[in-house]
């Protein structure tokens, strides 16, 4: 899930000509964290998932931020024990660097501020239960975590992490910096349902959606690991169909192209768990494959790599806020697809009638689904070709979808009127920054 919904307000979104399919606020839902780690546990990566509480969620849009004194805990916590936790020093003031005293002179202020004591409370001791959970959490997963809401990570802000360019969190500390200093955060708790059908009701629309009440914001910690990027893909599906597959790190690597049969058939293993088990018919989901022992069936040499059983890592919605990669929205929802089953909660797209739906009891027979898995076509996998501009020609870089300013947005769904106007402003703008 991104920061920014560059998309219009209407029901139907359009991307160029081709009209998009209205995305349901359940679609969202099923693509949270929470909602789906239960069914395919055994399929991703170690998690602990905790709920939090609405003081919490109203901290996280607060401005500025105390870091918890966790040297106090650092005899009984293990997560907390990485060697450069005494080498860095944050940017903002902490809890364990209290303010000088304060002059005689000072003390009617002083009085006066003794009410806003507890918003300047550092989260150990603001929130020292959730505090505590985030901690456990921590160790049991094995002392380094990456942390995410419901659907987004917090990949644009790893600049400020004392761990630099990754998410690795070995402290609670760790886990609120990239919280606070996320876009993407902000997005999952305020923008989450943005450009769904039905909108939010009026009551809620100057709050956060945090108040809905089918929306309960989750922190997810995930076990730390190193993936190798060009083993990580994006999987798309379409009327539970299995319709393409790209590469998500947009960079050549000569050895991927005769591993294609391998991450074929690795992903469409883990579809097969999902097809009839997700709620919805349309959904996107990324996954890594990592390398596996030399296993005879699968390998023609122990030079050759080998791939084990791919991991679920996320499940992102049938939406244009979801980057598309080698491929383009366009050609995805205009492929048609031989045998659309019904269950998605977006209209199947157009093209494909009513009476070519054939009615499926998911179930069913097993051995009925395991002949139609058989006779499904597969899946076009799409990687980035060695000096091929053609393949770049579908790439557009990471977190395209969301770059543009709002302000951008709105002005060209008012048409040329909003364009000139949004043109003029801009221009005013500008000038008075060189004078």
């Amino acid at each position: 899930m991104p920061a920014i919904e560059p998309t219009a307000s209407q029901g139907v979104l359009t991307e160029g000509e081709l009209p998009f399919p209205p995305v349901a606020r359940d679609h969202i839902l099923h693509c949270s964290y929470d909602y789906w780690f239960p069914k395919y546990r055994a399929s991703c990566i170690r998690s602990r998932i905790i709920p939090l509480t609405p003081d919490f969620v109203s901290w996280l849009h607060e401005d500025g931020i105390i870091l918890a004194d966790e040297g106090k805990n650092n005899d009984d916590d293990t997560a907390a024990s990485d060697d450069d936790d005494d080498d860095w020093e944050p940017s903002f003031p902490t809890s364990a660097h209290p303010p000088p005293p304060r002059d005689d002179d000072d003390a009617s202020a002083s009085d006066s501020e003794t009410e806003e004591q507890p918003a300047r409370q550092p989260p150990d001791l603001r929130f020292p239960a959730l505090h505590a959970e985030i901690t456990s959490a921590i160790a049991s997963l094995g002392g380094a975590v990456a942390p995410k809401l419901n659907w987004s990570s917090p990949k644009d802000a790893t600049w400020i992490s004392r761990h630099p360019n990754t998410m690795k969190c070995t402290s609670a500390n760790d886990v609120y910096i990239l919280l606070k200093s996320s876009s993407f955060i902000s997005h999952d708790l305020d923008h989450a349902f943005d450009d769904t059908v039905p909108p939010p009701s009026p009551s809620t629309t100057t709050t956060t959606t945090s108040t809905n009440p089918d929306f309960k914001p989750v922190l997810v910690l995930r076990s730390f690991f190193n993936p190798l990027p060009s083993l990580e893909f994006r999987c798309f599906v379409k009327s539970r169909t299995l319709i393409a597959i790209t590469q998500r790190d947009l960079n050549y690597y000569a050895f991927l192209d005769s591993l294609r049969p391998q991450i074929t058939r690795r992903i469409t293993e883990l579809f097969h768990k999902m097809r009839f088990t997700f709620p919805d018919g349309n959904f996107v989901f990324d996954v890594y494959i990592p390398e596996a022992d030399y296993d005879d069936d699968d390998a023609e040499g122990p030079d050759r790599k080998v791939l084990g059983r791919a991991r679920l890592i996320d499940i992102n919605p049938w939406a244009p806020r979801t980057d598309t990669l080698l491929f383009g929205w366009g050609e995805l929802l205009e492929r048609r697809v031989a045998r659309p089953l019904l269950g998605s909660a977006s209209d199947v797209q157009e093209g494909t009638e009513e009476e070519e739906r054939p009615t499926t009891d998911e179930e069913g027979d097993t051995e009925d689904t395991e002949e139609e898995e058989e006779e499904d076509e597969e899946p076009e996998v799409r990687l980035v070709e060695h000096d091929d501009p053609a393949a770049y020609n579908f790439s557009s870089p990471q977190y395209s979808a969301h770059k543009l300013p709002k302000d951008v947005v709105d002005a060209s769904l008012a048409g040329q009127g909003g364009i000139r106007e949004f043109a003029q402003r801009w221009q005013r703008i500008t000038e008075g920054r060189e004078r």
